[in-house]
């Protein structure tokens, strides 16, 4: 009885809304998921990893490719730490050079899963060196990518990765493409070697076990 009494326009309007959200639901573009995307293989000789000093104090990282051979985009000097000569800051390194600067260009890869919603890369100060590490967004463990190995002041210092990380590049459909990644195979290889977490003022205090972020 009390659907009889709703008017025939009511119907009407009803129907082509829900018609319209069909229609939009069929024709809308869905955004690439994170586990959408796979990894590809690189000669890790092309790249170096590099912590940049800022004037402002601290450091920034920044990666670099070396994508074709007709000049050096960087040199290298001294060990414990090895210092960075940026030679791709002195020609125009267009097609030679290729750069990763922020987080659009980088990202932390483990267990084929992409992290880059997650997990944010860090540069640490620790017992007299750098230390490059991966930081949940959302309570997960702390990872150890990378370290320095010692400190000179004022320079551009190398990222030595540790044993499990290795950099691939991000594929999607089968086209690679210029993202890059820090790649470990296995949460417990990335996490278990880790060192007694850096807790600075303020933040990150107790963390939790070692799993995996539900995707």
């Amino acid at each position: 009885m009390l659907l009889r009494s709703v008017p025939m326009k009511y119907w009407q309007k009803l129907g082509l809304s829900l018609l319209t959200v069909a229609c939009l639901g069929t024709i809308a573009p869905r955004p690439a998921q994170a586990n959408m995307f796979t990894q590809t293989e690189v000669d890790q000789s092309r790249y170096v990893v590099m912590a940049v000093p800022l004037a402002r104090g601290g450091y920034r990282l920044l990666v670099v490719e070396q994508i074709k051979d007709t000049r050096p985009c960087w040199s290298e000097s001294g060990s414990n730490p090895v210092v960075i000569d940026p030679l791709l800051t002195t020609f125009d390194f267009t097609g030679i050079c290729g750069r990763a600067t922020d987080s659009n260009g980088y990202s932390i890869r483990v267990a084929q899963q992409d992290l880059g919603l997650q997990y944010s890369l860090r540069i640490e100060r620790r017992d007299g060196e750098l230390l490059l590490v991966g930081r949940s967004n959302r309570g997960g463990p702390r990872m150890v990518i990378g370290r320095t190995h010692g400190m000179q002041e004022g320079q551009f210092l190398k990222f030595h990765l540790e044993p499990t990380w290795r950099l691939t590049r991000r594929t999607y459909e089968g086209q690679v493409l210029g993202h890059v990644y820090f790649t470990n195979d296995t949460w417990e290889t990335a996490t278990g070697s880790a060192p007694t977490p850096v807790s600075p003022v303020g933040t990150e205090t107790n963390l939790p076990p070692a799993t995996p972020p539900q995707s």
